[in-house]
């Protein structure tokens, strides 16, 4: 009974189902513990489909260490999103070592505030990485990271101690391209720098780089592997020593796999 009341007080709600009006951590003394510096992640979930119409977000969590339970506050904006439903992922953090489900409550009652809380049960605790909620929306336009908040949070440690969730990251959340890309270079004609972007269906090595009209190697702006995703990299204009170079057409080059790509760019002085 007293690890349901400890789950309920940090997933935001009373014991008889209200939702707290002021902030998820007023009556929860922070003794501190283990998790000061364990990461919260809130990304789009890979199963999440390309259409306009759902969003599927993933919450993830890194460096805990004797985690027994955590709650947190999401806030989004309601003229753009509509909450459907959360869930655990299936073999996510708290139960991937335990046959036993955790105690696990969401609460959406306030208009643009979703309350979040799980608890192991077990009697262990668990330390690593992890995967720990699907989050279902249905959505109007393009999702932005600047459209999610977490406001408040809070972690439980195996003694009963409790940390402040301070470690925030919302990724970016717009769909993965689903093809490789080297757009054109934009300003163009550029004075003193410009802006290439590219994008990458799949994480690999991706080199893109600079040349003059002789085919002459003048700078590196890529040689990394990447996960999937949308890039921007700037060039101002100088070699792979930091000269500046001289005004004239340049080409970029970009190769990821099997994909190769070129455009042309003018810098002008």
């Amino acid at each position: 009974m007293r690890n349901l009341v400890v789950l309920v007080l940090i997933a935001g709600l009373t014991m008889s189902g209200a939702v707290f009006a002021g902030d998820m951590t007023n009556g929860l003394t922070i003794t501190g513990g283990e998790n000061a510096f364990a990461q919260l992640t809130l990304e789009r979930a890979a199963n999440s489909p390309r259409d306009e119409g759902i969003l599927k977000l993933q919450v993830s969590m890194a460096e805990t260490k004797n985690l027994k339970g955590y709650g947190f506050v999401l806030n989004f904006d309601t003229a753009k999103y509509e909450f459907v439903e959360a869930k655990e992922v299936k073999g996510n953090l708290l139960s991937a070592s335990s046959d036993q489900q955790t105690l696990f409550l969401s609460s959406s009652r306030t208009a643009g505030e979703l309350s979040i809380g799980a608890m192991k049960v077990d009697g262990q605790a668990v330390t690593g990485e992890g995967k720990l909620v699907e989050l279902t929306f249905k959505i109007t336009g393009t999702p932005l990271s600047e459209d999610f908040q977490i406001s408040e949070g809070v972690l439980v440690g195996f003694e009963g101690n409790i940390d402040v969730l301070a470690n925030i990251e919302i990724a970016d959340l717009k769909p993965l391209p689903d093809s490789f890309g080297l757009g054109q270079n934009m300003p163009n004609p550029f004075n003193p720098s410009t802006n290439i972007t590219y994008q990458l269906p799949e994480a690999g090595q991706v080199r893109l780089v600079i040349y003059n009209l002789l085919g002459q190697e003048i700078r590196v702006l890529a040689n990394e592997r990447l996960e999937a995703g949308y890039y921007t990299v700037t060039w101002d204009g100088t070699d792979q020593m930091g000269r500046q170079v001289a005004s004239g057409i340049y080409l970029y080059r970009m190769q990821a796999g099997k994909f190769v790509d070129a455009n042309r760019m003018m810098l002008l002085k």
